[in-house]
């Protein structure tokens, strides 16, 4: 395929995108794309790993992959939760009855059931080996992962990244004993996973990866049985472009060497996590001003359209060192994916980028590219896992990767899938028929479904402006609720965007309100005559806006929204309105503004009746000469 292929592919598929209906960084926070790097055919190679029935396996739509973790409890640990050879049949049932044929696992020798002495991977190989007996025509092949990590790692004592945990030798040696065993399932061994990028605590120098991956290539070639076995490293790809610090030991000479040594890269990519660690995509991640009188749908899938755009961008720097090393050396995606939940950094109030509308739609837009470019997706991951993330937090976002959650509710991505599942017969643990999630009704769906939050609307400066709330309050104030604490809450997000909340209910019988200023401390707004905000929100009763002084004890100075000239709506509409138009302004003492910027509704006069809690935005508040 040309170079300009790819080019036509992506502008093709952005215009159908626009208009069709693990909590740790996973990439630098220094990184940052190169535009002017076009994306090359991906290597053509003859000698990859072959199914049963002599297809190639990586590269092929037809034999689609995945990440998988067996585990079904909050701990992951040595003992009876241990997966066992039944359950992973069950898995593997499912997955195989979804369309997916290859497996990406993360260790060898850890986590064993003491009632027979095997680990969760050896169960799994030898799950998969019991179904091909049953079935002749089942299919699942493994990328079988190697875990590797520094001295030291996981304790108290000071890691030392350019020498190795003694573990990793146990690793290396169970995977080649598994291999052995299970020569026609085990297909790619990995060795490490992330365990060079420079973020992850445990990492390793190359040369470490390196030593290890030229004695698999030594060793596989001993036995006929393992000789078509591809060996690989999983990393970021901040690692294969060069750019991670590790990558600069030794000028490079240990990296550039692994990338002749192992036959395909395996390369992880995270736009999700992107959109909180890495800070040049977090603002492009934003809602700029001219998508921001969109729909929320609209919002979300120009958003997405960025994140695809992020990824193929972050392959393409990556290729381009590759092929400065090795131009014949394929590509392969080891690791990407999209958490559906979070009520930390990625839910509300974070970047907002976790649920499952915008998961499907990344992985729509990833598989169609590596199904174009010829690279194998291991889309992270088949089932929620969960033991990983906070274990006081069950709405973690590393707890909900999955196609498929704990409870077999099967996530939007593969709603499809469902009615296969029961007709077969499946189950799960427990489950004992599988779920489309939200009942399958994408109208509820959608209603969880949050966009990214605004970029800044900055405007040209005025002149003779005090400048209440641009990109954040003027020096000093903060924003705050105030009467009875529970009525009503207020923030100012890195948007400049001030929001209040408050509770109907409990506004109808006590009132609430909310401003912003500096405590004890007043300002001299004298010379000006005008104030000019933008507002938008849900509340739909009457409520006051305008400012407060400390005349007479403490005087408001308002105008009515929601029951005259001034309305509240769910897009951002400006005002600008004479300060003469607020209540009580001819007894106003603007020497002595204590919050230039109010809202409430006062007790009795509280229209507060909706049944759900009410916000209101507010942004580029300012008072004019």
């Amino acid at each position: 395929m040309k170079k300009t292929s790819y080019k036509i592919f992506l502008v093709a598929f952005i215009s159908i995108f626009m208009f069709a209906c693990g909590d740790e960084p996973l990439t630098k926070t220094d990184d940052s794309v190169d535009d002017s790097v076009t994306l090359q055919p991906q290597a053509i190679v003859t000698d990859a790993p072959l199914s049963k029935s002599g297809e190639q396996i990586l590269g092929n739509p037809d034999y689609l992959a995945i990440s998988y973790g067996a585990w079904r409890t909050t701990t992951r640990e040595s003992g009876a939760n241990v997966p066992t050879v039944a359950q992973q049949k069950e898995d593997m049932k499912i997955l195989a009855a979804m369309g997916i044929k290859v497996l990406r696992t993360y260790n060898t020798q850890g986590f064993i059931n003491p009632a027979d002495g095997k680990s969760n991977t050896e169960n799994l190989l030898e799950a998969i080996k019991q179904l091909e007996e049953e079935d002749n025509s089942f299919e699942m092949y493994v990328m079988l992962g190697v875990w590797i990590d520094a001295l030291n790692s996981w304790t108290d004592l000071p890691i030392v990244h350019d020498q190795e945990n003694p573990e990793n030798a146990g690793e290396i040696a169970k995977a080649k004993e598994l291999a052995l065993a299970y020569p026609e399932i085990v297909k790619v061994i990995a060795v490490g996973n992330e365990a060079m990028v420079d973020w992850a605590e445990y990492h390793v120098v190359p040369k470490i990866i390196l030593d290890h991956v030229n004695d698999l290539q030594t060793w596989k070639m001993q036995d006929p049985a393992t000789q078509n076995i591809w060996i690989t490293s999983s990393d970021n790809h901040a690692v294969w472009a060069g750019n991670d610090a590790n990558a600069n030991i030794g000028e490079q000479v240990d990296l550039k060497a692994l990338i002749n040594a192992v036959d395909y890269i395996s390369l992880h990519t995270y736009a999700h996590h992107d959109t909180l660690y890495d800070p040049a995509f977090s603002a492009e991640w934003k809602v700029p001003a001219a998508e921001q009188e969109l729909t929320v749908k609209e919002q979300i899938d120009a958003a997405m359209v960025r994140v695809y755009k992020h990824t193929i961008s972050q392959i393409t720097v990556a290729q381009n060192f590759i092929n400065s090393v090795d131009a014949a050396k394929p590509i392969h995606l080891g690791e990407t994916g999209w958490s559906t939940v979070s009520t930390e950094n990625f839910g509300a109030g974070g970047t907002q980028v976790a649920d499952e509308y915008k998961q499907k739609a990344f992985y729509d837009a990833m598989r169609t590219f590596t199904n174009e470019f010829g690279a194998s997706l291991f889309f992270f991951e088949a089932f929620d896992e969960p033991w990983k993330g906070d274990p006081n937090n069950a709405s973690h976002s590393e707890k909900h990767f999955g196609l498929i959650d704990i409870a077999g509710n099967v996530k939007y991505l593969a709603w499809d899938k469902v009615q296969t599942l029961n007709d077969l017969g499946l189950t799960r643990g427990d489950v004992s028929v599988f779920a489309k999630s939200f009942g399958g009704d994408l109208e509820t769906l959608m209603a969880t479904v949050l966009p990214p939050k605004y970029a800044p609307v900055i405007e040209a400066p005025v002149t003779g402006e005090f400048a209440v709330l641009s990109t954040a309050l003027y020096q000093g104030a903060t924003a705050y609720g105030w009467d009875n604490p529970a009525n009503a809450w207020a923030g100012v997000d890195d948007a400049g965007v001030l929001t209040v909340a408050t509770d109907p209910a409990i506004a109808s019988s006590w009132g609430w309100g909310a401003g912003v200023g500096i405590a004890d401390q007043t300002s001299n707004l004298n010379n000006y005559t005008k104030m000019t905000f933008e507002i938008k929100g849900n509340a739909a009763f009457g409520f006051y806006l305008g400012f407060q002084t400390t005349a007479s004890g403490g005087t408001n100075h308002w105008i009515r929204f929601n029951t005259g000239d001034y309305t509240l709506t769910d897009t951002f509409v400006k005002y600008t309105v004479n300060l003469s138009d607020f209540s009580a302004f001819s007894s106003a003492n603007l020497s002595v503004v204590n919050s230039p910027f109010t809202i409430a509704d006062i007790y009795d006069q509280s229209g507060g009746s909706a049944p759900t809690l009410s916000t209101i935005e507010v942004r580029n508040i300012s008072w004019l000469e």
